[in-house]
């Protein structure tokens, strides 16, 4: 695996409702998990009016392997990182990691792609998501 450094992280809360019959967090949860984690990231990179404009992100692909379970008393955070940009879309990777012991349990690794809502069209990712990725990912 592909060694990531991580500077965005978001604590979960595990759920009683969560787990599943085997025990563990339901794959579709953790979904969920991931979903929180770049709800979180966007924000705090982009700001409040992210979510309120014309330009957006959108998912067109996503892949998850699920390395080990995570149980209901596990301590988890997902760990964010914008991984690679290009002109119309970027690559976003991120891990359900166990805080007590840093090991990674899930891996995400999804693609998003810059869209005008009104268009209905893909549009180039524009400069300023540039400059605040590069910031918030410490790219020289």
């Amino acid at each position: 695996m592909q060694e990531i450094t991580f500077h965005h992280s978001t604590s979960v809360q595990i759920r009683f409702n969560d787990i599943d019959s085997f025990g563990h967090v339901n794959n579709a949860t953790l979904q969920e998990y991931f979903d929180l984690g770049r709800m979180h990231y966007i924000h705090d990179v982009f700001g409040d009016d992210f979510f309120k404009r014309t330009q957006a992100l959108i998912i067109a692909s996503i892949h998850t392997d699920f390395i080990i379970p995570v149980f209901l008393k596990d301590q988890i955070e997902v760990k964010t990182a914008i991984v690679k940009i290009g002109t119309k879309s970027l690559n976003m990777e991120q891990h359900i990691v166990d805080v007590r012991t840093q090991e990674t349990k899930v891996v995400c690794k999804s693609v998003m792609v810059a869209f005008d809502t009104k268009m209905h069209q893909a549009i180039e990712i524009l400069s300023d998501w540039r400059m605040r990725i590069g910031e918030a990912e410490k790219w020289s």
